[in-house]
């Protein structure tokens, strides 16, 4: 009882912070869906447009090569010194994890795209479907099925990544829980909700993206 007496009063502020940790992520998928969807598209075996399918290819290897938190870091401070714009902590957290999140995205769709039988690509022409629309009603909706598990765990792991933006002052869910612990000195307690408050929040992502996939795919 003396435990629940002391987190009761605590969950408003990691609610907060849970809210937070959402937005980054939402914006970040949304980023890392977008660009990755394209990249992946446009350097795939049937598609491969040279010489950009080789910068994508370096962008992912790039990508995947580095830690976030280096990322983060040369985005944060390199970048915008760079191009002369003071980003914001939470903008360029956004930005960065959308980013990092394009090459993993860029990499499960191409590869979804390559597993699909060439046969398809030529039923689709001789029922009269252009290239495009191959792509659109054909392709994309079999590898997008056929990759629902692999962007739900991408999607997974941008939500517990989000967790490194503390360090450039985003107050997500994990910062405001070390602060929590700074102030009450009481680890234990805080750390478990915010382990839950993770948990809850990656399981609900789970469960609607796979939802959304089979309403609009017809996973099964």
């Amino acid at each position: 009882m003396e435990t629940v007496g002391f987190i009761k009063p605590l969950l408003p502020v990691l609610f907060k912070g849970a809210i937070r940790t959402l937005e980054v992520t939402v914006l970040a998928l949304c980023i890392g869906t977008a660009i990755g969807t394209l990249f992946g598209i446009l350097s795939s075996q049937r598609l491969k447009c040279f010489p950009f399918s080789t910068l994508v290819n370096t962008y992912v290897a790039v990508v995947r090569g580095t830690p976030v938190f280096v990322q983060l870091y040369i985005f944060y401070y390199g970048v915008s010194d760079l191009v002369g714009i003071n980003f914001s902590p939470f903008t360029a957290g956004f930005i960065t994890l959308g980013l990092n999140s394009t090459a993993y995205v860029a990499e499960i769709i191409r590869g979804g795209i390559n597993a699909i039988p060439a046969g398809q690509w030529e039923a689709a022409y001789v029922l009269g479907y252009s290239k495009f629309q191959t792509l659109r009603f054909v392709i994309l909706a079999q590898t997008i099925r056929n990759s629902v598990s692999s962007l739900t765990n991408e999607f997974i792991a941008l939500i517990k990544e989000s967790s490194i933006l503390g360090v450039i002052g985003v107050c997500e869910l994990t910062k405001v829980s070390r602060d929590l612990v700074s102030r009450e000195l009481r680890p234990m307690e805080i750390y478990l909700m915010t382990a839950l408050f993770y948990f809850a929040m990656t399981t609900v992502l789970a469960y609607v993206t796979k939802k959304w996939v089979g309403r609009s795919y017809g996973n099964n």
